[in-house]
């Protein structure tokens, strides 16, 4: 039977039907294979291992430049690599003037240089398909096989760290694309909230924890937001989760927004907070690892068996915590 798909991911159910089955040839040099919450792949390359990872910029035409080279270097931090190398393709609109193409690069640079990353090749073109600028980056890292990270490598009874706040990436996209839905919000917030845009990378807090013992996995949320990405990491590392939703920090400028919007502020697209799987008995030092980047950190939950599913607590309500079928953001499409 045919099935539709929505804007946003595409569903877990249909990757594992349509995608992950046509992955080409084995190669037991693949160290992180693709799968559900796996953002990267890595490969043993002598004494090293390189990290690769793909990403679009879809949701946004506002700094996507910048962007780009943001979300892909945190993939490659989240997998306790340093990233290095970026390629990407940007497709342009008919019409599209020269001055535009030049600010993209020019944010592109601006980031790339900022987490000391060269730009090293890519592609561009013009296509009648589109109406809004599209970059697909891909950036490669680096790292030893002693401090690689991977979604899947959670443990039963870890405890589970969110840095920032949920929603970092949404409400600066909000607050810059949708101001015209945002009258009844007080200007001082919608340009604090634009100013989310600077928070998120993730590459600095990800190497300090990759550092230190007793990290098991790390993920950063970006589509469907912190309950997405938790989903993603307990199906990556094969476990069950449970949450505590009273515990995930929502800013008051992403909690003004949603609330004016109708949106729920933990499915909104969330590039910037970071989620670690820490041994229980490793929370303290990782989390001062994490603070000594200037984050906040707070403990939010648990990694628990397979068979006792994922659970999403809200003071005495509960209900099972599931993929987010579309973020929130694409809701005002």
């Amino acid at each position: 039977m045919s099935r539709h798909f929505s804007v946003g991911k595409v569903p877990p159910a249909s990757l594992l039907r349509a995608v992950y089955p046509y992955v080409g040839l084995p190669s037991s040099r693949l160290l992180i294979r693709p799968g559900i919450g796996r953002d990267v792949a890595a490969i043993s390359y002598g004494e090293k291992v390189l990290v690769f990872s793909t990403d679009p910029v879809t949701g946004t035409a506002t700094r996507i430049g910048r962007h780009s080279v943001h979300i892909n270097a945190n993939d490659i931090a989240t997998a306790g690599a340093q990233p290095k190398w970026y390629l990407c393709t940007i497709l342009l609109p008919p019409n599209t003037v020269e001055e535009s193409l030049r600010r993209i690069m020019e944010d592109m640079d601006k980031a790339a240089r900022s987490l000391g990353i060269s730009v090293v090749g890519g592609h561009t073109e013009v296509t009648a398909l589109l109406k809004q600028p599209i970059v697909a980056g891909f950036m490669v890292g680096e790292t030893s096989k002693r401090r690689l990270v991977s979604a899947e490598g959670g443990h039963e009874g870890d405890r589970i760290l969110l840095t920032k706040t949920a929603g970092l990436e949404g409400t600066a996209i909000l607050a810059s694309d949708h101001a015209n839905r945002l009258r009844r919000v007080r200007p001082e917030i919608l340009a604090r909230a634009r100013r989310f845009s600077g928070q998120i990378s993730v590459v600095k807090e990800a190497l300090a924890a990759a550092k230190v013992n007793g990290v098991h996995a790390m993920h950063d949320p970006t589509e469907g937001g912190v309950l997405n990405g938790l989903w993603e990491l307990s199906q990556a590392s094969n476990l069950g989760i449970r949450v505590e939703s009273e515990r995930i920090p929502v800013a008051v400028e992403t909690e003004t927004i949603c609330r004016s919007l109708g949106l729920n502020p933990l499915k909104l697209m969330s590039s910037g907070s970071l989620v670690v799987a820490v041994d229980p008995s490793r929370v303290q030092a990782v989390a001062e690892a994490l603070r000594s980047t200037g984050v906040r950190v707070s403990e939010i939950g648990t990694l628990v068996a397979r068979h006792k599913g994922g659970r999403l607590t809200l003071g005495s309500k509960r209900r099972m915590l599931e993929a987010v079928p579309i973020d929130e953001l694409y809701k005002l499409a």
